[in-house]
């Protein structure tokens, strides 16, 4: 069993290119593409289709795609266990996160860690909480920060992040010690797209709120500049605007997202590189997240 031919077949496969695969693994196209096809040829069936912009996998492909990912998961957690054996702490880290967490949290969190453990690589990938979820699904990422509600992943709390409301200064509620949910519904606001924040619309769904939209934007920088502006309020996680020069009041009902680890295996089956971030993370979190 070739396992730099399986890899070469993943890398392929997730980037859709065999030159884009050819410059992950610091191979040359000519290289994977050899690979792949001594692969179709041992299995006797064609593994990719070879288009015009780029590559897709087969039926059959596909069928053997997610096999072969499992091999080369559990070849990576045998050889990270023996060298946590031998003493040597090394390996690598695909970790997912939405973008406040990346911001706020991550910095500090990876300084802790690299000092920890030098020799582990992380590989971060920032996303939305729909993105990160078919990450996990396609095996791109091992872990991601950000929040969940499918019981298909396995999930570990980290911490509740309020969702405030967001204003200028010179705002006509800037007076207002807490604001009611209620008044989403006359005020101009500045609203994220569902697969961004899904937690701040599921929270005017379940109170029944319709908000008086007058821009509805998907990146977060441009909501805040756009409330920064005064062009209306907004509603967002306290941790992604916090130090964002607006701002922030609560709402006269206490409404919040639940942060956490999701993998799609359990935390006790990944490779020790995995396991020791996760534990960084909910070491550091339970220290630190009544000041974040």
């Amino acid at each position: 069993m070739d396992l730099k031919k399986h890899l070469a077949f993943i890398k392929t496969v997730e980037s859709g290119s065999l030159t884009q695969a050819a410059a992950i693994l610091n191979y040359t196209q000519p290289n994977i593409s050899q690979m792949i096809s001594k692969l179709e040829e041992e299995y006797g069936f064609p593994l990719l289709i070879r288009q015009r912009h780029g590559v897709r996998p087969t039926a059959n492909g596909l069928k053997v795609l997610h096999i072969m990912k499992e091999i080369q998961k559990n070849y990576e957690k045998l050889s990270e266990t023996v060298d946590n054996i031998n003493g040597l702490e090394r390996g690598e880290v695909r970790l997912g996160t939405v973008t406040s967490v990346a911001v706020k949290w991550l910095p500090k969190i990876l300084r802790e860690f690299n000092e920890l453990y030098p020799s582990i690589k992380v590989h971060l990938f920032e996303g939305n909480s729909t993105e990160l979820e078919e990450w996990l699904k396609d095996d791109r990422i091992d872990a991601a920060i950000g929040t969940s509600h499918s019981e298909k992943w396995h999930f570990y709390p980290l911490a509740e992040d309020p969702i405030v409301a967001v204003m200028s200064p010179q705002h006509e509620l800037a007076q207002c010690e807490t604001v009611p949910l209620h008044v989403m519904e006359s005020v101009k606001c500045i609203v994220p797209y569902p697969e961004t924040h899904f937690d701040v619309l599921k929270v005017l769904k379940e109170e029944k709120i319709t908000p008086r939209v007058a821009y509805q934007i998907r990146g977060d920088e441009a909501i805040i500049a756009m409330v920064r502006n005064n062009l209306g309020i907004s509603i967002l996680p306290q941790l992604l605007v916090n130090d964002c020069d607006v701002l922030i009041k609560r709402f006269d009902r206490y409404v919040s997202r639940q942060l956490g680890i999701l993998t799609a295996h359990a935390k006790e089956t990944q490779t020790p590189s995995v396991q020791k971030l996760i534990q960084c993370i909910q070491e550091w979190v339970a220290v630190h997240q009544a000041s974040v």
